[in-house]
């Protein structure tokens, strides 16, 4: 399997678990196995523990350490590491991408990569991540409007109403078509980039996945759910986004514009806007008259209102990567 497969993981500022990983990966994949492990450009001496790790652990050729020299990003991290993926003489025919944070449960990859091979529509497949609090990440819709306000309004008899627009599916139980599956685990076929193209780099971070995958069922290929080849994830180890305490960044609000302009239109993407803090504000509301714990991020609807208000009119696409910064 390994010479099939190309293990692609993309580190920033968590080199201890990105080291775990790879050791996991060479493991799962068989003494053949290539990876290419990438640094975002941490800045944080990550590049060095990195190689340290790689010289204590004897991975040798098996292990590509390459370092972007700029951090853009997520799915920009990804595309060079598939780029010096795809340049080897032994074009690897599947590239399964996986966070620092996450490690393949025993048998997962090659589960996946047995039903891509059984499955030559299969453009993408994906599996349950088995996160560290408990909770699993399987497969999802596509955002829409109604799905919008169903995911922020927290009330059962609305979610049971809207249970066709849930974005998050229940975990499926079984092999089956999906719109997308999480980015922490993937295996992507290489024939894919030719026809759906590469991740969009102008997602800094947060929704590249959902956009690649639209394109990817664009293109005429199909997004599957795998059972029983899950991962174990620690869980935004990088951007501290567990933190409910914390104010979600910039780059959220930005990444989920873009994919709602980019995909439905300036109009829609309004709308979307209007579902999302309609949701939330009922959810506040039913918060403090049902005695809850408040359910959400701090300044969570002005932020989100200031950012919606301030670029309702903004053209299509826009960029959610923000502007490099010079180095000093």
């Amino acid at each position: 399997m390994g010479m099939d497969v190309a293990a692609i993981v993309v580190n920033y500022r968590t080199a201890p678990e990105a080291v775990q990983a790879v050791n996991a990966l060479l493991v799962e994949l068989g003494g053949d196995a290539r990876v290419v492990l990438l640094d975002n450009d941490s800045g944080d001496g990550s590049f060095e523990r990195l190689g340290a790790g790689a010289r204590e652990h004897g991975w040798g050729e098996r292990v590509v350490l390459l370092q972007s020299g700029h951090n853009g990003g997520y799915g920009y991290g990804i595309n060079v590491a598939i780029k010096e993926a795809l340049s080897w003489p032994n074009r690897p025919r599947y590239l399964y991408v996986i966070n620092p944070d996450a490690k393949p449960l025993p048998g997962s990859v090659q589960k996946l990569v047995q039903f891509m091979d059984a499955h030559p529509e299969a453009g993408v497949t994906g599996s349950t991540v088995h996160n560290d609090n408990g909770s699993l990440v399987s497969a999802f819709r596509f955002p829409s409007v109604l799905g919008e306000f169903e995911g922020n309004v927290n009330l059962g008899v609305v979610s049971r109403l809207l249970h066709k627009h849930q974005v998050p599916l229940a975990p499926p139980g079984r092999n089956t078509t999906v719109d997308w599956v999480p980015g922490t685990s993937m295996l992507i076929r290489s024939e894919v980039l030719e026809t759906a193209g590469a991740f969009d780099e102008d997602f800094f971070l947060y929704y590249e996945e959902i956009d690649f995958c639209r394109r990817v069922i664009n293109a005429g290929w199909k997004i599957y759910f795998v059972e029983g080849a899950g991962v174990s994830h620690i869980g935004s180890l990088a951007t501290g986004m567990a933190d409910q305490t914390r104010r979600m960044p910039p780059y959220w609000f930005a990444a989920r514009r873009r994919y709602f302009v980019k995909h439905h239109g300036r109009l829609y993407a309004a709308a979307a806007d209007a579902a999302w803090l309609t949701g939330h504000l009922i959810r506040k509301a039913a918060d403090r008259v049902l005695s809850r714990e408040p359910s959400s991020r701090p300044h969570m609807a002005e932020d989100f209102a200031r950012y919606s208000f301030r670029h309702v009119a903004a053209p299509a696409p826009l960029s959610a990567a923000p502007k490099p910064k010079p180095r000093a």
